[in-house]
């Protein structure tokens, strides 16, 4: 897998380890294997799937309760979707921590750490902010499909069906595409988040500071969100041109100088140093 998949958790890259008594090799190819199927649920990597469900449930009839859909328990379905959220990548984290022994600074390099994180800072502040959690779906989406096709499915004498074949064509082609939109949902994020403070929302300040501190680390990690940040430049340097006014471009070019100065500083990966494909 190129550099490029590993910005962001994805079907391939971020499932808990689980023993071979666990694996869909060892499925009957007809019925219901009963057995097998008693053994996935006691599994860690089954909880990790069940965070998922809960993290796609709960964003689903979080962004109904927009349209007055159920509206009164918007509150629920957050917590749920953050509860879903913090349990997947949680179980993740305490993988990292117990299997490989690694260093704090090294934990906090990791992606899956970063989204953690990210998910306790919005659960425990409470924004009932809608943009951020979007990323997460698109995670999620991925996950349950992958592990659905190649656990579920199986146990279920399905390995080989049609539906099987659909989804694993849809993670095919549409895996690396998830990940580039994750990293435009999570600049919108930050974007929004910048306007709620502005605005002087209720609950805007942390989510704010800490959203800033996280897109400064996926911008030192994936090279999308590096990219959409450069057309972002791009962009509005275009439009101050457009404007054509000295004063305007002057605040452009000191507000780009400070950026420049604050992306000098890494967190957890310099990628000037990474080799190019």
């Amino acid at each position: 897998m190129s550099n490029q998949t590993k910005s962001a958790p994805n079907a391939a890259t971020s499932k808990p380890a689980t023993s071979s008594s666990s694996t869909a090799g060892t499925t009957k190819s007809k019925g219901v294997n009963t057995n097998q199927l008693v053994e996935t649920v006691q599994t860690l990597q089954f909880a990790w799937f069940v965070g998922h469900v809960l993290t796609l449930w709960g964003i689903f009839l979080f962004t109904l309760t927009f349209i007055k859909s159920g509206s009164r328990f918007h509150r629920f379905w957050y917590q749920l979707a953050l509860f879903g959220i913090i349990e997947s990548f949680g179980i993740l984290l305490y993988q990292l921590i117990t299997k490989k022994a690694l260093k704090v600074n090294q934990i906090l390099k990791d992606d899956n750490t970063q989204y953690f994180l990210l998910g306790s800072v919005l659960l425990l502040i409470r924004p009932y902010v809608l943009i951020p959690l979007l990323p997460f779906a698109l995670f999620s989406l991925f996950h349950v499909l992958a592990y659905t096709k190649g656990y579920l499915l199986p146990i279920f004498g399905m390995a080989d069906s049609g539906i099987s074949k659909q989804i694993e064509n849809f993670i095919s082609k549409n895996n690396t595409k998830s990940i580039q939109v994750a990293s435009l949902l999570e600049i919108y994020s930050f974007l929004w988040l910048t306007i709620r403070v502005i605005l002087f929302r209720k609950r805007s300040l942390i989510p704010w500071v800490f959203y800033a501190v996280f897109l400064k680390m996926r911008y030192e990690k994936s090279i999308f969100t590096r990219n959409y940040f450069k057309s972002l430049e791009l962009q509005l340097d275009e439009v101050v041109n457009k404007i054509n006014n000295p004063a305007v471009k002057d605040v452009w070019i000191k507000v780009k100088g400070v950026i420049r100065n604050a992306g000098g500083i890494y967190l957890v990966n310099d990628y000037t140093k990474e080799k190019l494909n």
